[in-house]
């Protein structure tokens, strides 16, 4: 199952890709998806859809990272559903709470989840095809700059490997939770508000304990290995090859044609 910054290795070309280009490439189509037009919006989802699929990542997976956001992505719908564009004649009323929907709501909800999931496949996309290490690295050759003005970017950058380290064992420590109360006959079904809130609480306290637990070990851990802050070495080789040039000119050249068709659409 998909866990939320984890990393499988791979032979794909996404795989052996440069990080940064990677990590550029991601904010870049972050920036355009929530800019172009429906149409070429449409295309792009459907591309790193295809990317993913390629990179060996499954339906299951890409499922499996919905699931929590389930919720919202419904929420956003219906708002813009019953509160979106409304340039038609309604399909539907709902005359006592003054609702109605029409073809351009429908149309209008449809491409802003498209745009939402599209944004959570990229990322996927990114962490499962990128190891920690290797990100960190890249998030860092981004940072450099700010040294220039004493930003503590080698303490910045550590921050972001714990965070990409303890996201993977937060969710499992909230499966540990559930596959325990599995097991002792726990289940809600059929019951009301108020032992959902109880059990909701119950687990959302567990599983920061579990973190904090965590947490204080590990720094008693970097204690014992007497860590200390700033500049560190590090294993991780940035360099491009003729890869990643050409992957580079590649996406350079679709990024032109991207912003000429959305200028030619607007």
């Amino acid at each position: 199952m998909y866990h939320t910054g984890s990393f499988v290795k791979g032979s794909s070309l996404f795989h052996n890709l440069d990080p940064r280009l990677k990590l550029a490439t991601t904010v870049c189509f972050s920036v355009l998806i929530l800019w172009v037009k429906p149409p070429l919006a449409l295309f792009m989802g459907l591309a790193v859809l295809l990317a993913a699929l390629v990179s060996g990542i499954r339906w299951r997976t890409i499922a499996a990272a919905f699931k929590p956001l389930l919720f919202f992505i419904l929420l956003i719908f219906f708002v813009h559903v019953f509160f979106g564009e409304k340039d038609s004649e309604p399909l539907m009323q709902i005359p006592v709470l003054g609702w109605h929907w029409s073809p351009a709501g429908l149309r209008e909800a449809f491409f802003v989840v498209w745009r939402f999931l599209s944004l959570i496949i990229a990322a996927v996309l990114l962490t499962m095809t990128t190891a920690p290490s290797h990100m960190i690295a890249a998030i860092k050759y981004f940072l450099r700059p700010l040294k220039l003005v004493r930003v503590p970017v080698d303490d910045i950058a550590f921050m972001i490997s714990l965070a990409l380290r303890f996201m993977p064992f937060l969710l499992a420590e909230k499966e540990r939770i559930d596959i325990a109360q599995k097991a002792r006959g726990y289940h809600l079904s059929g019951a009301g508000i108020a032992p959902r809130i109880k059990s909701f609480l119950f687990l959302t306290l567990n599983v920061l304990l579990g973190v904090f637990r965590r947490a204080d070990e590990l720094s008693l851990a970097m204690e014992a290995r007497n860590y200390q802050r700033g500049p560190r070495a590090s294993f991780t080789e940035l360099k491009f090859v003729s890869v990643d040039y050409l992957a580079a000119i590649l996406l350079l050249f679709s990024l032109f044609i991207f912003v000429a068709f959305n200028l030619r659409l607007s």
